[in-house]
């Protein structure tokens, strides 16, 4: 029993084993940069015809074992150097041309895989490369043709151009497709490029030197214009600033002359202000002080005027009063001194001021600080002193005497005798 088990599981394992190996053998896996074509098995197209092939782009597929095979083809990019000697260009003059291409197999049925498949499938790259090499060169053949050798040479990149657009539809029919032609060298044996070089360098040369010197010419004119003109422009800027520094002055000296304008006027107005605020002020002042004039001056001196005029009034009145007083009392007197009786008393009345003026006028001229008195050892001095001046009071009574012959000792004699007798009356306007 265990050995039917085992048997059972060693056929099973070996049944998967062989489904993979069988799986295995049969997948086909399709890379990126490859085209795989399973041939075997006749299909019929959409367009009606017949092809015994399937193609597989990337992926993976399954080959029908022992009725179909399996092919690859390359997608790779293939270089392909391009050399070409003797080549005709226009004029019959012989070149040689080397450059690069870049070709690889169509990727897909619109780029014409299917002519690949017929053409190359089973060959390697380098065959495939040869032959695109030859319809490469043959095409650039022709158009060499049609150009000379300084038009191929100073147009490489067109003449390339036009290479690949005329190469492409023939390698289209091949399955190819052409990326790119690059033109690296051309060049002749006959030295006929050289030649022309040299003539080119010549004349390119002479051109530079033309040039160099045209240029110079140029130059020179252009520095001597340039030169005219900074001169010019210079003398127009110097113009310009002189003019502008005739304008700031006169533009300054106007206003120069406005400020001073306005400030005289200022001025004047302000002094005019000033003239009529001090007239304001003066007549103010002359109002004031003539207030105070008349306040200080006028008005007492008009109370002095009334004051004085009735203190006038009343002296006059007083005099006139005492005038008429005193003509009575003169008229009285005149008729009493007639008589002799007053005329003595009226002296009397008179005689103190008649003294002190006599006794001032003494007192004013003589002075006595000190008065001393020498006596002779007798005791005669004191009395000898109070003698003198009795003879002195003496002597004055008789020169009153002498002046106005009023006999003072007999009056006063005669007063005495009378007064028990009668008492002598003085009038009263005297008394005063």
């Amino acid at each position: 029993m265990e050995q039917t088990i085992g048997f059972i599981l060693f056929a099973g394992a070996l049944f998967i084993m062989l489904i993979i190996v069988f799986v295995k053998a049969n997948l086909v896996i399709c890379q990126p940069n490859e085209v795989v074509i399973i041939a075997g098995r006749t299909k019929k197209m959409a367009d009606g015809s017949m092809r015994g092939y399937r193609i597989l782009r990337g992926g993976r597929g399954f080959r029908r074992p022992i009725i179909e095979s399996v092919r690859r083809l390359s997608l790779n990019a293939m270089p392909i150097e391009i050399r070409l000697t003797k080549a005709l260009s226009k004029g019959i003059i012989p070149i040689n041309i080397d450059g690069q291409a870049n070709v690889k197999i169509a990727g897909s049925e619109d780029e014409g895989l299917n002519h690949a498949i017929e053409r190359f499938l089973g060959k390697n790259l380098n065959e495939i490369a040869a032959v695109a090499k030859e319809t490469i060169e043959g095409n650039l053949r022709g158009l060499l043709a049609t150009v000379t050798p300084e038009e191929a040479n100073a147009q490489r990149l067109k003449l390339a151009e036009a290479v690949v657009e005329e190469a492409s539809a023939d390698l289209r029919k091949l399955g190819l497709v052409l990326d790119f032609v690059k033109i690296q060298n051309i060049s002749d044996e006959q030295g006929y490029l050289e030649a022309i070089g040299r003539q080119k360098n010549a004349e390119v040369v002479k051109n530079a030197r033309i040039a160099e010197a045209t240029a110079e010419a140029e130059a020179k004119i252009v520095t001597a214009e340039e030169k005219r003109r900074g001169s010019v422009a210079e003398a127009q800027a110097q113009m310009e600033i002189v003019e502008a520094e005739n304008r700031l002055y006169v533009h300054r000296s106007s206003l120069e002359s406005k400020s001073n304008e306005a400030r005289e006027k200022a001025k004047v107005a302000g002094e005019i202000a000033r003239i009529t605020e001090e007239k304001k002020l003066e007549a103010e002042r002359i109002l004031l002080n003539e207030k105070k004039y008349r306040a200080e001056v006028i008005i007492p001196a008009e109370a002095e005027k009334k004051a004085s005029e009735l203190k006038a009034r009343g002296e006059a009145a007083k005099i006139l009063e005492d005038g008429i007083a005193t003509a009575e009392a003169i008229k009285k007197m005149q008729a009493e001194w007639k008589d002799g009786k007053t005329r003595d008393l009226f002296l009397i009345q008179l005689l103190p001021e008649l003294l002190d003026k006599t006794t001032r006028v003494i007192s004013d001229n003589l002075h006595i600080e000190k008065l001393t008195i020498l006596d002779s050892g007798n005791g005669d001095g004191l009395p000898n002193h109070v003698k003198n001046i009795t003879g002195a009071a003496i002597s004055v009574i008789e020169q009153l005497k002498n002046a106005t012959g009023l006999d003072l000792p007999g009056l006063l004699s005669s007063v005495a005798n009378h007064k028990s007798k009668k008492e002598t009356v003085i009038p009263k306007e005297l008394s005063k």
